[in-house]
């Protein structure tokens, strides 16, 4: 009988270790300009909502900046500022560049521990390529989300939560099963996608999707209020991106058959 291979504690694919290289180096870069420059970085690549609402709704957003111009002249001049300094055309690659920007250091080390927690599984079963696709359409994904909750909204949005959040919907869809977490890479056969009524079925798989829904939830809703966070987290963003990656896994599967 062949004695299955150990399973190492520490064993995060080349991909996902490119990936945490690339948003740390981006955050480096950052540290180096100064306050104004970094605030027009963030107006560029950021995904502002009121840029593609303004598209949509137009009156939704003058309403918006009324209404904080009543509340403050700053605040009404800083959701201007957010809204106007980038060009038009450059808004629809922002749906996906704000994934590479964080808010702070804890944002970024927060965000790279769940990234190597959980994409380290979907990356050995997925493949570099179908990784990173689904990393993006976890990001495009949570912004159109958070489009459609905040539509109005002058404030930009930034991190990479709703990409690692479309991994571990992803993960849920696999991780759960004996063997899920290393796959083939440790020398065994991966087990098969489960079904959505299998991951219902399954008591861990379940636990799991409520603690993520609920925490996400608590922490979109009370993050700010209690002072965790400077500002409001955007857990509309990581639902969306949780649910890509839940629907689509069994399209990325390589373990799948043609």
């Amino acid at each position: 009988m062949r004695e299955r291979a150990r399973e190492p504690i520490f064993n995060i694919p080349a991909v996902v270790i490119a990936l945490l290289a690339v948003l740390a180096g981006v955050h480096v870069l950052r540290a180096f300009l100064s306050p104004e420059n970094d605030v027009g970085v963030v107006a560029i690549f950021g995904f502002t909502p009121a840029r593609l609402g303004f598209l949509i709704d137009p009156n939704a957003v003058v309403s918006r900046l009324t209404e904080l111009a009543r509340q403050s002249d700053i605040d009404a001049q800083i959701g201007q500022f957010f809204l106007t300094y980038a060009p038009p055309s450059w808004v629809w690659f922002t749906p996906l560049s704000y994934a590479f920007l964080h808010g702070d250091n804890t944002h970024l080390i927060f965000n790279g521990v769940w990234l190597a927690a959980f994409g380290s599984p979907v990356a050995r079963r997925f493949g570099a390529a179908r990784f990173l696709l689904l990393g993006a359409l976890g990001a495009i994904g949570g912004a159109l989300v958070y489009l459609a909750a905040h539509i109005a909204e002058p404030s930009p949005m930034v991190g990479a939560s709703a990409a690692i959040s479309a991994y571990m919907g992803a993960a849920a869809r696999f991780v759960f099963q004996p063997g899920g977490f290393y796959g083939a890479e440790v020398g065994f056969e991966p087990p098969p996608m489960a079904s959505f009524r299998e991951m219902f079925a399954n008591r861990q798989t379940l636990a799991f999707l409520v603690f993520w829904f609920v925490s996400n939830l608590l922490i979109g809703l009370g993050a700010q209020r209690f002072g965790l966070s400077q500002a409001p987290v955007a857990w509309e963003a990581h639902i969306g991106g949780f649910v890509v990656g839940v629907l689509l896994a069994p399209l990325f599967d390589q373990r799948r058959k043609v």
